[in-house]
């Protein structure tokens, strides 16, 4: 009965940090993909700057996304231990657009065509 307790108040916990962009260390994660990269001209600093403005813009449209979708992206982002905002834009994007794909009603869907070779005149 405990386990069970604890499924529910962890599934809540999951939902509300989805209501909000998390906080991530973005700083880390450019420190590392710069010394991977090596000296590029890209410094730390503009980096940082890079995904502070990408937290920007999902905080302008974190709402429109469904609930599922930012937890998978953030669970996604945070895999590997280099979270990074731009990341989970990419993985919302990805998956918006492939849910949209999926709803779109038939019609709006191309219809095979039949070559002109076997086209009856």
């Amino acid at each position: 009965m405990v386990t069970f307790a604890m499924l529910l108040a962890g599934t809540s916990l999951v939902v509300q940090v989805a209501d909000v962009v998390p906080r991530l260390d973005v700083a880390s994660t450019c420190r590392a993909a710069i010394a991977l990269a090596g000296n590029q001209g890209r410094t730390v600093e503009s980096c940082v700057a890079g995904e502070e403005a990408a937290r920007k813009e999902l905080e302008k449209d974190w709402a429109k996304f469904p609930g599922a979708e930012r937890n998978q992206c953030i669970q996604t982002a945070a895999k590997g231990g280099s979270p990074s905002y731009v990341e989970i834009i990419v993985c919302l994007e990805m998956m918006r657009d492939s849910r949209v794909r999926k709803e779109a009603p038939k019609e709006q869907q191309p219809k095979p065509t039949t070559p002109a070779a076997t086209r009856k005149p």
